[in-house]
This record gives C-alpha cells, structure tokens and sequence, in this order.
C-alpha cells in the first residue's frame, strides 16, 4: 500500500487521541486501513482488539474487504479480524449483550418504519376526526350593503371574535376597520358534517354572489377541508392551544403540513441527546413533543428500540455503569472512526467512552448532514483538543489542478472551519465550464454534455430534481449515473454534471444554513477526476469558485508546474 509522506505520519500514530484533518480525494478511508494493518502487523496487536466506526455498510464492507485482503496475502492462515461497524450496528451490538442493564426483559425488537405507520395512523384520525365533526357555516354581513363573508369552523364564538378583531380576509378586514364591527352582524346559517362543510360553504357563497357580493375570493372546493377546520382539528388532536388569528400566522401553513417532517424533527432531537435518555418533553415543538410522547409509549410497550436508540441506549449503559465501561475498553483499546466530520452529539457521547485511543479521520469542509443532526464542530473542538495529535493529509488524488483550486477558492470563504493546504496532485489544467440554463433549454444543454463517452454523473441538489432529470433523459442511449449530491459523497467519475437553480428548486436552499449549503456544493465539485460541468441559474456559489485569489492562483499554479516537471523526471530516469 503506496503512501505518501503526510499519509505514512498518520498511519504510524500508535497511542493517544489523534486526528486525521483531510481533504476530497487524499486517501482517507486508505488510512484507515492502513492504520489497522500497521497496528496488527508491526505492534502485534489482536485485531479483534481494533474498533473501526464507518459512516455507512457499504463503507464497511469496502474497508473489511480491503483489510482481509492485505491480512490473508500476510498470514493466510489467519482467522482474526478487526471489528468493523457502524455507529448504529455496533450500539445494536451492546444492547442485545446487555439488554437486562439497559431496562428490557428481553433483547429488544429494532423498529425501523414502523415510525412512519404510526405517522400515517394520527393523519387518518385528524381526518376522521374532520370528516365527522359538527361544522358551523357562517356568514358575516354587513348591514346596510348586504355584502358578506361565509366562512366555516367548528367554534363559531371563537371565529366571531377572530374575525372583528382581525379577520384573515384581508378585504373583509379593510371593510370592518373602515366602517366599524357595529356595521357587521355574525350569524350561523347551518351546522353540518366535516365532510359536507366545503360543499355547503361554496353552496351559500354562490347564493349570496347572486344577491349581493362576497368577500370571499378562494374556491372552496379546491381541496377536501378547508384549512381553518383541519388547524382547529389539528389543534384539538395533537392539544395545542388555538391561538387568535393562528392562521394568519407565517408559521400558519407550516403547521398543517407538520406531517411532512415530524419523523425528522423527533430523530433529528434524538441525535442531540448527550445525557440519560431521550425525553420527548424536551422538544420545543408542541406536535412533534405532542407525538413523540405517543411515539416513544408504544415502543416502549413493544420492547423496542429505533435506530437512534441505539446510539442513545448504548451510551447510556457505558455511563451509568462502569463496569461494562471498563470491559468494553479493555476488549477495544484501540478504536478508530472515518467520516468524523458528520458524527453527531450522541454519536460522540458513546464513541468518547469507549477509548482513550481514538484515532478520527474526517473533513469538516464535507460536513453535509446537518438537518440529520450531524455537528462538524464536534470535529473543530476535537482538533482544538491540547492532547490530540494532529495529521493533515490534503493532497487530493483525484481531481485536475484546475477543479482543486476552484474548490478551494469556494470553500475557503466559510468560516468557522479547519484550514487546510488543499493541493492536486494531478497538475492538469482544464477549464469548468459554466453555462447559464433554463428550464426551457436545460435539457438540450444536457444532451450536448452526454456526447462524450467517458465515466458521466449527473448530480442535483434534491431527489425532486434527480426525477425531473431522469424523465427528461427518458432512454437516453450515452445515459450516466444520475443522483443527489449526498448520495455522491464518497464516490468519484472522470466527468461531473452539476445542474443547479433550474428545476424549480433553490440553491443554496433557504432551509439550510448558507455555509452547509456551500460545502455540499463543495462536495458536487470534488466528485469530478478530470471535467466539471457547471448548468443552471443564477447561484451565489458559481462567481465564488469562479474567483480564485491571485495568491492563491499563482501558488497552486507553481505548484502544478513543479510538480508536472518532478513527474516527467521520473518519467526520463531508467
């Protein structure tokens, strides 16, 4: 296994905390192997003594095959291994061994979509809920003109006073403030079932259309219920207090689709959990506490634990009992973890118990899953750590001079963040192609791309996107490898396509923080070995990488020149 300098320095660390400050495409997951395999074959030490953490399987089978092979061409005859896990797998791991210490009378079940069925549940019974309740259709009229609003709720007092308070009709608002809530009468017309509510509102708003005029502007058949009576039945389900004018409130449409993110809010909470164990009451968003509460209860009659409580559970059991803390560090003194940068506070919390000898590897500017709970200043106060030895490998293997030094004229306009001397090893210059798109002309910008054979990858920032993608390739015959770029992270092709800002979707997005936002774009270009391609609208990040710092330009470029003419020396020399 090659190595170069800064490599070879991190491979030989033996003992202490330690951490590895890397860059795209300099060898990461080979250090770690290579760690491994310095520590069995030069210091003798039991590989079922190793605990490496990865970030995922499929990085798991690729360093347990890469170990093997380097072990069965040394000793074929051996049958010891390191331990190789993920974070998850391995908590799962101490759970089942000492279920009883944890609180369960027998290994637990793994829950793993079962979340999801019971999201689902609560949305069929607010819609129950809906369906069948009394609904009150309403008309305010004012008195002398006869023009009227009709509304519906299942709380016509409550309403009543919304609406002369503030009324979320903003023509009906005007009017009250103009001549007064004297000149208006409130009267309920009808009560009737959820499910007839819409039906009977736009009933009498067509009745009143014809005799006089309405303030009311939406259809009300647009959708099943409207979404005053689904935020009232929201309310009421999850015990949320109904505030006055809630739904003229930005957060208004927000709550109603809750729905769509509750699971992530819940796990997202767990992640954070550096103490005991996770209680739902520390949420501070009345629906997901609200449904946590229901969530955890039913687990907790299952015997069960999700993916998140394995990671929660197994860190709690190290604390609280020192015992198993020692046998745990004993059996693995030496632990090493890969992906650092996108560990989470919990994640942390059980991976700082196990040894003192922890030996991390990662790059803060890759850090792409904060809205998973991932905190890459973790990483940063790691590094600050005085005990912790440092090792900087930032020559990057993979990608030209050219796509490097862009990269690194994008990513260093973040802060905070670890600096780095981020170099190509490739001193290869060739251009990146930027070019302005539409949705009209994206498609035709993309074919003229694919006319080249080599290794292609299109990426995106969303799923939506890598969809919309797929159907306008349709069967493309030269088709390439379409995805998202946090599927990409680890991976590598001889060409990237990065389509951005012209499928509807907003880059960087506003949900996001903007410096989060940057390295995933960081991490689209650093996928790219030789070409980089660049479609879409206007985005903030294109004129940043664009714009490399003349000292910053005139050092990569002695550097690629240097290091092109010791390559041809090495060339000439027999």
């Amino acid at each position: 296994m090659r190595l170069d300098r800064n490599q070879e320095k991190a491979v030989n660390h033996v003992t202490g905390p330690a951490i590895v400050i890397a860059g795209p495409g300099s060898g990461k997951t080979t250090v770690v192997t290579a760690r491994i395999l310095n520590l069995i074959q030069t210091h003798n030490i039991p590989p079922p003594h190793i605990l490496a953490i990865a970030f995922n399987r499929k990085a798991v089978e690729e360093m347990e095959t890469r170990i093997l092979r380097e072990l069965t061409a040394s000793e074929p005859e051996t049958s010891e291994k390191p331990v190789i896990r993920t974070l998850h797998a391995f908590g799962k791991d101490l759970i089942t061994e000492n279920h009883e210490r944890a609180g369960f009378s027998r290994i637990p079940e793994i829950w793993s979509g079962q979340i999801d069925q019971i999201i689902a549940e609560e949305r069929r019974q607010i819609e129950h809920k809906t369906a069948t309740t009394e609904v009150a259709i309403y008309k305010i009229q004012n008195k002398s003109t006869g023009k009227c609003y009709i509304g519906q709720t299942t709380n016509p007092e409550q309403r009543r006073k919304e609406h002369f308070n503030h009324s979320s009709n903003d023509r009906l608002r005007q009017a009250i403030r103009h001549e007064g809530a004297t000149q208006f009468s409130f009267k309920v017309i009808e009560w009737v079932s959820g499910q007839e509510a819409n039906r009977r509102e736009a009933h009498w708003i067509a009745s009143y259309r014809d005799r006089a005029d309405v303030f009311n502007r939406a259809d009300p058949l647009r959708a099943q219920y409207s979404n005053q009576i689904l935020l009232e039945m929201f309310c009421q389900h999850f015990g949320i207090p109904y505030e006055e004018h809630l739904d003229t409130h930005p957060d208004f449409e927000d709550l109603r689709d809750r729905f769509d993110d509750i699971k992530e809010t819940i796990m997202r909470a767990k992640r954070q959990v550096t103490t005991g164990l996770f209680d739902p009451k520390t949420l501070d968003d009345p629906v997901a506490r609200a449904f946590a509460e229901t969530y955890e209860d039913r687990k907790t009659e299952a015997n069960a634990v999700d993916f998140e409580d394995m990671i929660i559970y197994a860190a709690n059991l190290l604390e609280t009992n020192p015992d198993l803390r020692q046998t745990y560090r004993d059996t693995y003194p030496y632990v090493l973890v890969d992906e650092f940068q996108d560990i989470s506070p919990a994640d942390f919390r059980m991976i700082s118990l196990l040894s003192e000898n922890l030996f991390a590897v990662g790059d803060d500017d890759q850090a792409i899953y904060g809205f998973r709970g991932g905190n890459s200043e973790i990483m940063l106060k790691f590094t600050d750590r005085k005990d912790v030895v440092k090792y900087e490998i930032t020559r990057n293997y993979r990608s030209t001079s050219t796509i490097v030094e862009h990269a690194r004229a994008l990513i260093e306009r973040n802060a905070p963040r670890i600096r780095k001397d981020l170099r190509a090893y490739n001193p290869m210059q060739q251009p990146i192609k930027t070019v302005q798109t539409t949705p009209e002309t994206v498609a035709a910008a993309l074919l003229r791309e694919l006319e080249s054979s080599q290794e292609t990858a299109v990426l995106a920032r969303t799923n939506y996107e890598t969809d919309q993608i797929q159907a306008m390739l349709g069967n493309h015959p030269a088709a390439p490898e379409i995805t998202t770029i946090h599927k990409a992270k680890g991976r590598e092709w001889e060409k990237v396509i990065l389509i951005h800002n012209t499928l509807e979707r907003q880059f960087p997005r506003r949900d996001s923080e903007l410096t989060e936002e940057r390295r995933v774009f960081y991490v689209a270009m650093t996928r790219a070995k030789t070409e980089l391609v660049v479609l879409g609208g206007r985005c903030p990040f294109v004129p940043e990488f664009e714009k490399i710092p003349k000292n910053l330009s005139y050092y990569l470029r002695q550097f690629a020149y240097w290091r092109a003419r010791r390559i041809v020396k090495k060339q000439k020399t027999p």
